[in-house]
C-alpha cells in the first residue's frame, strides 16, 4: 500500500507518525499514531487510525507462525551468547591459574 499524499493530522495538529502493530490481533499492521507515542516527556493525543487493512485469516496465521519462529531463533541466540561467554570466562580464568 503506497503513503498517502499528505499525512493525517492528529489531534495536536502535527503531522501523524506511521507505526507498526505488533500485538496478537494485528501482527505487521500499520497505523498512524501521534507523534508524541511513546515520549515521556509529553503526552500523546490517542490520535489513532489504520493504514493497512485487516489481515485475512490465513495471513494472520503465517505470521503469527513466522513471528514465533523468530522469537524462538532470537531466545536460542541469546542462551548460545550466555553460553559461550561462560566458557570464555572458565578458560580465562584456567589460564591465568597456571603456573
Amino acid at each position: 500500500m503506497e503513503m498517502p499524499e499528505s499525512l493525517p493530522l492528529c489531534y495536536c495538529g502535527n503531522p501523524a507518525k506511521l507505526n507498526m502493530s505488533w500485538s496478537h490481533d494485528n501482527p505487521g499492521r500499520r497505523f498512524f499514531g501521534c507523534m508524541n507515542f511513546g515520549n515521556r516527556f509529553r503526552k500523546p493525543c490517542r490520535f489513532f487510525s489504520w493504514f493497512d487493512p485487516p489481515l485475512t485469516p490465513p495471513s494472520r496465521v503465517v505470521l503469527l507462525g513466522l513471528l514465533k519462529k523468530v522469537r524462538t531463533l532470537e531466545d536460542a541466540r541469546k542462551r548460545e551468547r550466555r553460553t559461550w561467554f561462560f566458557v570464555l570466562a572458565i578458560v580465562t580464568v584456567l589460564l591465568f591459574l597456571k603456573p
